[in-house]
């Protein structure tokens, strides 16, 4: 085999070194720009990309935020409005009271049954005027619009809730 003949390993070792130089030269000036300019730029692209997240990451808690506020101002509202609802019902029912103390068991009941009907009355408004209230909420602070009958759905769903600890 002529590779092995000891007379050509000078001139095989001297053109191994000069294929092996110009193949680094090739790489060295071609071939690593280009693959370290493109790490660069994914690097620049991930490090914006994750400030942009980091950004909207922010706003959203700010918009989250927003919206408890929102809701708890619209929860404070709602028990405002159930707190003067109930004294108005009170004021009615003392008033019945004192008119009708003399007179018999049937008309007590009757007057009973109305304390109830406006209760119920009151809290079906305050229902109807909580889902409107969430509604206008939820589209000022998001921007979304939402149906309005799974809005209220929502609403019911926690009055029931909160009627069902016994606390309305």
């Amino acid at each position: 085999m002529p590779q092995l003949d000891p007379a050509v390993f000078l001139p095989q070792i001297f053109w191994l070194f000069v294929l092996f130089g110009l193949v680094y030269l090739f790489i060295a000036h071609s071939a690593t720009p280009k693959i370290t300019q493109v790490l660069e730029r994914r690097q620049d692209r991930i490090a914006a990309d994750l400030q942009e997240a980091e950004k909207l990451q922010a706003q959203a808690e700010g918009a989250r935020a927003t919206y408890e506020q929102a809701l708890e101002e619209a929860r404070a509202k709602a028990v405002s409005t159930v707190a003067e609802k109930r004294d108005a019902i009170k004021l009615d029912v003392e008033a019945e009271y004192r008119k009708l103390s003399e007179s018999l068991g049937e008309q007590i009941a009757e007057a009973d049954a109305r304390i109830v009907a406006a209760k119920d009355k009151a809290l079906k408004d305050i229902r109807v005027m909580t889902a409107d209230v969430c509604g206008s909420l939820i589209q000022s602070v998001s921007g979304l619009d939402l149906d309005q009958k799974a809005i209220a759905a929502q609403v019911n769903e926690k009055f029931d809730a909160v009627r069902g600890n016994g606390n309305g």
